[in-house]
């Protein structure tokens, strides 16, 4: 076997195995199924009682925020950063101490989530700006609490509770052990009767309409080459975040309607 049927297998040993690494696309075309209305079973027409979510206000908040976040590898360049906002404890005092009527205080503590890709430094020549690395990603979260006060659109509805009632019942017939004593005339130390009444009441709660996020990303200590001073490498950044949430406070309500035909 000559050299060039050697080269030729080589060749197309090496295009199969590069082939075989490549990526697969296999499609196959759905056919529409067909789909029959069904039409509601409701109520009859008139007046109806429901439960449903009342919103007692709705606030917008501006919370300023500083983190400082170390990177687990030098960083050349944040390439992206993608930020999602979420809440994990929200709690409502629906009467305000200080008299003013109509209002609440709202403590809301939570975190942003945020995933961020930045290039690294992996190769470069020296004297040249040339620099060559990999894409990396790390996720951190970034927490924030905030109280804030709150005026009700609607008042939510509480029914407090009481404290246990008791009965004391008469009794003339307790005796000493002397004989010739009258007989004590007061309550029956034999008998108790209580009674207690519990309220469960709907316990407010938040969704979370809106938020938007500003930010300002401060390089800290990087280190600095002086062969090339348009670039250099970090690990640490300090982060100024204004972060602006627009909240719904809701409680489940019982509410009147009408049904209509």
């Amino acid at each position: 076997m000559n050299d060039n049927n050697l080269n030729t297998n080589e060749n197309v040993a090496e295009n199969a195995a590069l082939v075989g690494h490549c990526a697969e696309v296999k499609s196959q075309p759905q056919s529409l199924t067909e789909q029959t209305p069904v039409a509601p079973t409701v109520i009859t027409p008139g007046p109806v009682v429901v439960k449903v979510p009342v919103v007692l206000a709705e606030t917008n908040i501006t919370i300023p925020v500083e983190a400082t976040i170390k990177l687990d590898k030098e960083a050349l360049e944040i390439k992206r950063i993608r930020k999602n906002v979420y809440l994990n404890q929200s709690r409502l005092i629906p009467f305000s101490q200080d008299g003013q009527f109509g209002t609440g205080l709202l403590f809301i503590s939570g975190f942003i989530r945020k995933n961020i890709e930045y290039a690294t430094k992996t190769c470069s020549k020296y004297g040249s700006p040339n620099i060559c690395g990999e894409i990396r990603h790390c996720t951190v979260e970034v927490p924030f609490n905030f109280t804030t006060r709150i005026t009700f659109i609607r008042q939510p509805l509480f029914t407090p509770n009481f404290g246990p009632s008791e009965l004391e019942f008469f009794n003339d017939k307790n005796k000493s052990c002397d004989a010739c004593a009258d007989p004590v005339i007061g309550r029956n130390v034999c008998d108790q009767s209580f009674f207690n009444v519990e309220f469960f009441n709907e316990k407010p709660f938040t969704e979370l309409v809106r938020a938007d996020i500003a930010e300002i990303d401060i390089h800290t200590d990087p280190y600095k080459n002086c062969k090339v001073p348009t670039e250099q490498l970090f690990t640490k950044l300090t982060e100024k975040i204004v972060v602006n949430l627009t909240l719904k406070v809701l409680q489940n309500q019982q509410v009147r309607v009408t049904a209509l035909a």
